[in-house]
C-alpha cells in the first residue's frame, strides 16, 4: 500500500526513533530521510510546527544536553521534505475551544491542531488513542503504519 502524502510525526516519533536504533520509530525516521541517506523509502510530506519543534526541542535538551537537541531538530530541517504549518485565526480559536470543553488533553491540543492544520493523512504517535478521538485522519502507532505502509 502507498504512504500517505502529508504524515505528521508526534514528539515521541522523533524521541524514540533516536534514543532506541533498532525501534519502530528509528525505523519510520530512516524510511523518511532523517539521517541524509540520499535513498527515502517513503517520499512524502512531514508536517511540522512551532509547537512540535519546541516540544522536540525541550525533551532532546532534557535527554541529551543542548548540542544533542539542536542536531536533532537539524536533522529535520536539513534532510526531511517538511511543510511548516504556523497557527493561524481558526487555529487559535479552535484552540481556545479545546481547551473549554476538554475533549483532548490539553498538552495534545496543539499537536492534534499542528496536524489538521497541516492537513495531515496519517498522524503517528505512541498516544494516538488521545486524538484519535476527535481527528478526521488516520492515527497509527508506528508498529500499525509499518505494518501497514512498509511490509513488503
Amino acid at each position: 500500500m502507498k504512504a500517505p502524502q502529508r504524515i505528521f510525526l508526534d514528539t515521541n516519533i522523533y524521541i524514540l526513533g533516536i534514543q532506541i536504533p533498532e525501534s519502530d520509530e528509528a525505523k519510520i525516521l530512516e524510511a523518511i530521510g532523517y539521517n541524509g541517506e540520499p535513498l527515502k523509502l517513503i517520499t512524502t510530506k512531514i508536517i511540522i510546527s512551532p509547537e512540535l519543534v519546541d516540544q522536540i526541542r525541550r525533551v532532546s535538551k532534557y535527554l541529551w544536553q543542548k548540542d544533542q537537541s539542536g542536531w536533532n531538530l537539524s536533522q529535520i530541517f536539513n534532510n526531511l521534505n517538511i511543510d511548516y504549518v504556523v497557527p493561524n485565526k481558526d487555529w487559535q480559536k479552535e484552540s481556545e475551544e479545546l481547551k473549554v470543553t476538554k475533549t483532548i488533553p490539553l498538552e495534545d491540543i496543539e499537536i492534534y491542531l499542528s496536524a489538521k492544520y497541516g492537513h495531515a493523512d496519517c498522524f503517528i504517535s505512541s498516544n494516538r488513542t488521545l486524538i484519535q478521538s476527535i481527528a478526521d485522519f488516520e492515527c497509527l502507532t508506528a508498529q500499525q503504519f509499518l505494518q501497514k505502509y512498509m511490509q513488503q
